[in-house]
């Protein structure tokens, strides 16, 4: 083999190295897009789930509160009938008290 052909196989040597890091930079740029792009989804994800998630305990929350609330307000209109019952027979018996001091 000649000098020519030396500088001949060394250049195409090093036309190939090129191609081959060129392709492996085209490579690593794809791979790093398809990661960013696949974080970027993954990220969208978690925040639609923890959305989802926390729209679903605020309504469970809403909902436990509105039945305690009802309980709390079916004891409260017990009460209220109760005292409006004592207060109407205690009425007659105070009118009744209040006339039979007049008689006197």
């Amino acid at each position: 083999m000649g000098k020519a052909d030396v500088l001949k196989a060394i250049k195409n040597a090093e036309k190939e190295a090129e191609k081959t890091i060129e392709n492996a930079e085209s490579k690593a740029s794809s791979i790093l897009s398809d990661a960013r792009l696949k974080a970027t989804e993954i990220i969208q994800k978690s925040q639609e789930d923890i959305n989802s998630k926390s729209r679903k305990m605020i309504e469970e929350a809403r909902s436990n509160a509105q039945s305690e609330a009802d309980v709390v307000t079916k004891d409260g209109d017990k009460n209220i009938q109760g005292i409006v019952e004592k207060g109407t027979k205690q009425r007659k018996k105070a009118i009744d008290s209040v006339i039979e001091s007049f008689m006197k």
